[in-house]
């Protein structure tokens, strides 16, 4: 089964997954031909260092990463941010 789901953008694939890795936060994906950003705007971030949140969010997209065919290639920008 595909991660995409039926239907599904890559870019909603990896926002899904985002959210159920870090329910309620605000997040979004943009990009194409394998390379992306992510920004994640979560409460859960207070108190956490810049590596643990980006640990946070890499260990959501991991499967995304993982093997030959893999559809993401790179993240080129990842934002991590608490709510104003």
């Amino acid at each position: 089964m595909s991660m995409l789901g039926i239907g599904g953008s890559l870019t909603d694939a990896m926002r899904a997954a985002i959210l159920e890795a870090i329910p309620e936060a605000e997040v979004e994906v943009s990009g194409s031909g394998g390379h992306f950003s992510i920004r994640v705007v979560s409460s859960v971030f207070g108190g956490k260092s810049m590596l643990q949140k980006q640990r946070l969010v890499m260990k959501a997209v991991a499967p995304f990463m993982t093997g030959d065919d893999a559809p993401v290639h790179a993240i080129d920008n990842l934002q991590t941010q608490l709510p104003e």
